[in-house]
C-alpha cells in the first residue's frame, strides 16, 4: 500500500484536530448516524447552530442535556434508562458496486 503524499497526511491531521474540537464544543461532526433509544424515547437531533442535542419524542424542542454515553464502537448507553443502543450504520465510504460492461464490436 503506498503511503500518502506528505501534504494530504497534514490535511488530514489538522481535519482531526477541527473535528476533536467540534466534538469538544459539543458540535455533531457526522461521523455516525444519530442515536434514538426505542425503550424510552430519548433521541439525539442537530440544531440549527449546529450542536448536538438530545430530547424526548414527545418534546423535541428543549434540550434535556443528556448525553449517550460511548460502550463500545457502534454501540453507546442511553443516559435517561441504560439502555444499550446500537448505531444503525458507522459513517463510511460508500462501496462503489462494480458494474460489469459489454465489449464493444
Amino acid at each position: 500500500m503506498k503511503k500518502s503524499p506528505p501534504p494530504l497526511r497534514s490535511l488530514a491531521r489538522q481535519l482531526a484536530a477541527v473535528q476533536a474540537e467540534a466534538r469538544t464544543l459539543g458540535m455533531f461532526v457526522d461521523d455516525r448516524e444519530l442515536l434514538a433509544c426505542r425503550r424510552c424515547g430519548l433521541a439525539e437531533d442537530v440544531s440549527f447552530a449546529g450542536l448536538l442535542i438530545t430530547n424526548c419524542w414527545t418534546d423535541s424542542s428543549e434540550d434535556t442535556g443528556l448525553r449517550f454515553k460511548k460502550i463500545t464502537s457502534g454501540k453507546f448507553r442511553c443516559p435517561k434508562c441504560g439502555a444499550t443502543v446500537t448505531v444503525a450504520s458507522e459513517k463510511a465510504t460508500p462501496k462503489t458496486k462494480q458494474v460489469k460492461r459489454k465489449p464493444r464490436k
